[in-house]
């Protein structure tokens, strides 16, 4: 008699009839739904780090170049894709342009939040002292440049999946409405807060 361990079992009787043709197929559609709903979590997110970004942007609303700051920064950023996936189908030079596009893009958004940061912070200057005002100027920025780093990152990586779905174009014009429509809907939230 056999051990236990080294029984075969029997394959499931639907396994059988299946043909490896039928199971790579089976296994692409189950990558693909599951990257669906990866996709649409990711897509939630990046819509909700623009939303933020959007919301302390409505704290200056006597800037309005803020704006047009943070919405040329979103659009530079949905056109570059710059994902790690995204950056595989471009030569050598045209990746790296792609990746310093999204790198000033990235930068243009957090001067921007910075900026309406820093703002928010400057409400008492009779108690301020030169500590507690680089406290606050380093605090807001790095708080500005991380939230600007999350949008940059979402937006690559949201990118990477709906490339693996879209032409390049569509992608593009999928990652800007949603970065756009965040940064708008944000706004609208903060400016009624």
């Amino acid at each position: 008699m056999t051990p236990p361990s080294q029984r075969r079992r029997r394959p499931a009787s639907g396994s059988q009839s299946r043909s490896p043709r039928a199971a790579r197929a089976h296994d692409r559609a189950t990558v693909r739904l599951s990257d669906r709903r990866s996709s649409g979590g990711l897509w939630l997110l990046c819509g909700l780090l623009y939303a933020i970004a959007g919301a302390i942007l409505a704290a200056l609303p006597a800037l309005p170049w803020l704006w047009l700051v943070a919405a040329a920064a979103a659009v530079v950023q949905g056109l570059v894709l710059a994902g790690p996936q995204a950056l595989q189908r471009f030569q050598w030079l045209t990746a790296n342009l792609m990746v310093l596009g999204s790198i000033v893009g990235g930068t243009t958004l957090a001067v921007a939040l910075s900026v309406a940061l820093n703002y928010l912070g400057t409400d008492n200057l009779d108690d301020l002292t030169i500590a507690s005002a680089f406290t606050e100027v380093v605090g807001y920025s790095l708080l500005a440049a991380g939230l600007a780093a999350l949008c940059s990152l979402t937006t690559a990586a949201l990118g990477d999946r709906l490339l693996r779905r879209y032409p390049s174009r569509t992608t593009s014009l999928t990652l800007i409405s949603t970065c756009l429509l965040g940064l708008f809907i944000g706004g609208g939230i903060g400016l009624l807060i």
